[in-house]
């Protein structure tokens, strides 16, 4: 799927709202399953994608202590952050791989649209996913 350029990464974008809803363990949980699998499948450097997802998830929970409290803007923010830090990480990955000698233009062109589409799909997720936790889920957050 392509959106005008520029392909959402719903990995992410899953990472971010697992890790922003379930807390810290789920998130490293799914963040490193769904990487190894997704590394298996798309052609990157071998371990880039769950060390990227892995650094997403540790952001997203060190965020959430400073912004959990706005739980319908804090993940949309996430993703956005999320999403460049990952492509930040796959970057610097391909670069070592390439020793160094990788020609990209102008990297913000793609990280950047990359960003918002990506905290854009986490915020039409982040309805239904609110809607069926509110359902389904605890009445309460364990205090502990």
């Amino acid at each position: 799927m392509v959106v005008s350029g520029v392909k959402p990464n719903l990995v992410l974008v899953a990472v971010v709202l697992v890790t922003s809803t379930f807390g810290f363990q789920a998130g490293i949980v799914w963040a490193f399953f769904a990487g190894v699998t997704a590394n298996l499948l798309i052609p990157e450097p071998l371990g880039s994608i769950p060390l990227a997802l892995l650094a997403v998830a540790a952001l997203v929970a060190a965020g959430d202590r400073l912004l959990g409290r706005l739980p319908w803007v804090y993940p949309v923010l996430a993703a956005l952050v999320g999403s460049m830090l990952a492509d930040a990480v796959s970057l610097a990955a391909l670069a070592l791989v390439a020793g160094g000698s990788l020609q990209l233009g102008k990297p913000s062109e793609l990280i950047v649209p990359a960003a918002v589409l990506n905290a854009a799909i986490a915020g039409l997720a982040l309805i239904p996913l609110r809607l069926v936790m509110r359902r389904l889920g605890p009445e309460q957050k364990p205090a502990w």
